[in-house]
């Protein structure tokens, strides 16, 4: 308590001004709940913003409310009744919210654990009605009636259960019902959507608009103080202990409620004390509904206090009333930071912003030009000055009369040197002498290079004398008048040798008269409306336009001159290019060749012949078109391998732009040291007809008849080897899956032998268990060519097999296909086990083809769910296969056609139109039965019938 006491004593000794003095109604007895204030007052940050402030206790004998109507006391503090009474005409502002939800609770007996068990029981709730609002609300809300009791402030009634539920906070009674290990059920009116602030501070509408200083300046110490509340609880609570505990609380106690309440308090975050209009409104809306009374007052806009429109307010119609002209002191030599034009008027970046809130707040502002530094010292200290357009950093102080603005300027400090000096690298200062006009800069540049001899000289012109005459190494100025500097004493003989950026910027603002703190009130929330981005544009502003003198006008003609050779030789190069360029459009159009020039495959230049041997209008019909774009689809091959090197001549077929195809001969040539190629097209169709004619007209009729016939003989044999390369290539296929997982195998067997030998690891028992299964991958790979050699070893001779064995046997061959396609197989038969005598290697190859049918129709008709369902069945007289698939099947008109030769419904890489041509022809012929096809439950349908034997 004594460290405490010297310290607050301290404190007054600090603040000794004289203050104005202000009292605060609390709406309870002192507490931690108020700790805020107590600190705000104890540490002196009221003091600090010129207030004196009084508690008031809440003594039951007076209405809080009143006493701030009547002036009796300047602020209040109240919770959500605050807006009742708003609602009711209460002349009231809302100014802050200690607690952004309120501590307000309901407790009630173990055994009543739902809100719907209170019905009909008795409640103390708190005297005042009005108090009980948000605990009033979750219970209107649920339709619940309860018997009210008047409240005991204590909560003995309800420890020996003489009350079934009490009102309180949970900051408070729940201390003391643990203490008294009393178990209890809380219901918060927050769960319950009715989230009400906590600890509202507010005065009267005529206080706060005639003294918005005041409120502002109440709000944020009482921020300041509720901040290192809750951030020093030890100190808090001690303080709370020592000098405000007329309840005689524990400190115990007052630390339970302080750690309470932090947790409803914002006071860690930036909107710590803002109160929302919305949530307002919802509260608002809650009390009409629980009250419903015609309210004096349902609008809620003035409610909340608007410090900015306060201020304005205050500041017009009350002080600058009075109030109309202002000095201001510049320095003219400091452009553009300040400055005076011809017309009186203040220039330069600060004298922008005064101007603008001048002209905001509608005063006079009356310019004092001295150039002479020191004689603009002894303006402000003769109290000539209201205000002075710049001071660095805390040099404000020097003139004892003066207090500062906020700041509204950063800049980083700069060496001049003579022209001749070297740049000074990495900042280094050591063992040189520099000079600065301030100082405030030698105070800073010491603070932060020890042992730096720095000069301070206020006239320039000895500044620059002394950099002349080598007294000095440097002059260390300001960023912003740089420029200025140089510009009037020279770009000839100066330059910058060095930037400080390294160091924080020095800031500068405005100084005004302490005697006028409502004027700096006004510049402070006139620069409130400044934001980085306009001072940043303003100073920008003044870089652009400050150099107004001619300077080096011999510099400035050699520019010129050069300049103007630039261009003319520009100008002349571009005119004889232009005809360079000219000469070769006629050279390309004068050729009988199409002449095209592709840049990466890309044409960007072609001559009018190529556009009439291809049949286009213009160039930019073409332009950007690739070599394809132009070759018959069937000599893609043959381009793709010339446009390798350059070529003696060769034909390709080209595609006009009406789609009819020509024959050209073309050569091309690529230019070195680039991806431009030059390609020249012949049109040749003419000549290439007539060579075709001519190969007709020679052919004699015997030969041609020979030719026909032998055609027909060729093409059997061609078709039935093609059919054979069919077969070999499903047989590839179908190989090339059944391996793909042994070989995979074999990859990592070698792998891992490798990987253990390098790593020297490879034991003996290792090797041979890799032998082992190395070898088992090689005999499932033997096995597999023999499964295949089996099936497709051409047998002339009729054998027994029986038929389910062949139809299955022929899955397991395409068996892994299907699985990666992801196709079904289902096998049904009503029959045992039928042995037929005939060709079974060519039942395979019909099976086998119907099986790749349906394959290649997945493929190009992709559907979930594919199933190829398998019926054996058999009559009277017949053996029946049906092979179903659901691929989409055909078009109805296309039926008849599938078993015809050379017809295909698959793409052109994928048919041949001869597997079902043979496989009709095998069923016919060799197993004297037939082939049939239909689209059934969107698939195809094969059906084939032969005879028993």
């Amino acid at each position: 308590m004594k460290i405490i006491s010297l310290f607050l004593l301290m404190i007054s000794f600090l603040y000794s001004n004289e203050l104005t003095p202000i009292s605060i109604q609390l709406k309870w007895k002192h507490q931690f709940q108020f700790a805020g204030f107590y600190v705000a007052k104890e540490l002196g940050i009221y003091e600090k913003y010129g207030l004196d402030v009084n508690f008031k206790e809440f003594d039951g004998k007076f209405d809080p409310l009143n006493t701030v109507l009547t002036n009796q006391n300047n602020f209040g503090i109240d919770d959500s009744s605050l807006i009742y009474h708003k609602l009711n005409g209460a002349d009231i502002v809302a100014i802050f919210s200690v607690f952004k939800s309120s501590p307000i609770a309901l407790f009630t007996q173990k055994e009543l654990d739902t809100l719907t068990s209170l019905k009909n029981k008795n409640i103390e709730f708190a005297k005042n009605e009005i108090s009980n609002i948000s605990i009033n609300a979750i219970l209107k809300s649920q339709d619940i009636h309860v018997n009210a009791k008047e409240h005991t402030f204590y909560s003995k009634s309800f420890i020996e259960k003489e009350s079934d539920a009490i009102v309180g906070y949970l900051s408070n009674q729940a201390y003391f019902l643990e203490k008294e290990n009393i178990k209890y059920n809380t219901f918060l009116p927050k769960d319950y959507g009715f989230d009400f602030y906590g600890d509202m501070v507010y005065t009267s509408t005529q206080f706060a608009k005639q003294n918005p200083k005041i409120v502002k300046d109440f709000i944020e110490a009482t921020k300041e103080g509720w901040i290192y509340a809750f951030n020093n609880i030890p100190f808090s609570v001690n303080l709370t202990y020592e000098k405000y505990n007329t309840q005689e609380k524990s400190k115990e106690a007052l630390t339970y409620e302080a750690n309470i309440l932090k947790s409803f308090s914002s006071y860690s975050k930036k909107d710590f004390g803002n109160i929302d209009k919305s949530k307002i409104k919802e509260m608002a809306n809650t009390i009409s509904l629980i009250y419903p009374q015609k309210f004096k007052n349902m609008n809620l806009d003035d409610f909340i206090w608007n410090e900015k429109e306060a201020l304005n307010d205050f500041y017009k119609n009350y002080y600058l009333t009075k109030n109309k002209e202002f000095t201001v002191c510049i320095q003219d030599s400091s452009f553009p930071i300040d400055g005076i034009d011809e017309n009186n008027k203040l220039i330069g970046i600060s004298g922008e912003i005064l101007n603008n809130i001048a002209e905001k707040f509608q005063f006079i502002l009356k310019p004092i030009k001295i150039d002479d530094y020191k004689k603009n010292i002894q303006n402000v200290l003769d109290n000539k000055c209201d205000i002075v357009t710049i001071t660095a950093e805390d040099s404000y102080k020097y003139y004892k009369i003066m207090d500062r603005s906020n700041f509204y300027l950063k800049s980083n400090l700069v060496i001049i040197t003579k022209i001749d000096k070297p740049f000074i690298e990495n900042n280094i200062l050591e063992n040189k002498k520099f000079v600065t006009r301030y100082s405030v800069f030698k105070d800073y540049l010491t603070s932060h290079y020890l042992g730096t001899n720095i000069l301070v000289e206020n006239d320039l012109e000895k500044i620059i004398s002394m950099l002349k005459d080598d007294e000095v190494d440097g002059f260390i100025t300001d960023n912003i008048t740089v420029d200025r500097l140089i510009q009037k004493f020279g770009y000839g003989e100066f330059k910058i040798s060095g930037f400080l950026n390294h160091i924080e910027p020095i800031k500068g603002a405005f100084a005004i008269k302490k005697t006028k703190p409502e004027l700096k009130e006004i510049i402070n929330f006139g620069l409130e409306n400044f934001s980085h981005e306009d001072i940043e544009q303003i100073e920008e502003k003044y870089k652009v336009t400050r150099y107004k003198e001619v300077i080096n006008k011999d510099l400035i003609w050699k520019i010129f001159y050069t300049f103007l050779f630039i261009l003319i030789t520009i100008l002349f190069f571009v005119v004889f290019l232009k005809r360079k360029n000219d000469e070769l459009n006629e050279w390309l159009n004068s050729t009988i060749e199409g002449v095209a020039l592709f840049d990466n495959g890309k044409l960007f230049k072609a001559n009018n012949q190529l556009l009439k041997i291809l049949g286009y209008d213009n160039f930019k019909e073409i332009y950007n078109k690739s070599y394809s774009d132009f070759v018959a689809t069937k000599d893609y091959h043959i381009i793709k391998q010339k446009l390798k090197n350059d070529q003696e001549p060769y034909e390709l077929t080209f595609v006009k732009k009406d789609g009819t195809l020509i024959d050209g001969l073309v050569k091309g040539h690529n230019i070195k040291n680039s991806n431009k190629r030059i390609s020249t097209i012949i049109d040749i169709s003419e000549l290439k007809n007539t060579q075709r004619k001519l190969a007709e007209l020679n052919l004699n009729l015997e030969e041609r008849i020979k030719e026909e016939l032998q055609k027909n003989h060729e093409q059997k044999a061609i078709m039935f080897q093609q059919a054979k390369l069919a077969e070999m290539g499903s047989m590839m296929n179908m190989i090339a899956h059944q391996w793909r997982q042994p070989l995979n195998n074999i990859s990592l067997i070698v792998n891992t032998i490798i990987i253990k030998h390098k790593k020297e690891n490879l034991s003996t028992e290792t090797l041979n268990n890799l032998k082992i299964n190395f070898k088992q991958q090689i005999d499932y790979l033997s096995n597999t060519i023999d499964d295949f050699q089996n099936f497709f070893k051409p047998k002339k001779d009729k054998e027994f097999f029986v038929l389910k064995e062949v139809i299955l046997s022929t899955y397991n061959l395409i068996k892994p296909i299907f699985e990666s396609n992801r196709i079904k197989f289902n096998f049904y038969s009503n029959i045992s086990d039928v042995t037929y005598y005939g060709y079974k290697n060519e039942l395979y190859q019909v099976i086998l083809t119907i099986f790749n049918n349906s394959i290649d129709a997945f493929k190009e008709n992709d559907y979930l769910n594919k199933t190829v369902d398998v019926t054996l069945e058999e009559n009277e007289k017949n053996l029946i296969i049906k092979v179903k698939d659901n691929a989409g099947g055909i078009k109805d008109e296309l039926l008849e056609k599938i078993f015809d030769l050379y017809f295909s419904t698959k793409t052109k890489k994928n048919g041949t139109g001869l597997g079902l041509y043979i496989s009709k022809t095998i069923i016919n012929r060799h197993f004297k039965g037939e082939i049939k096809a239909s689209n059934i439950d969107n698939g195809l349908e094969i059906i084939i019938t032969f005879p028993k034997n």
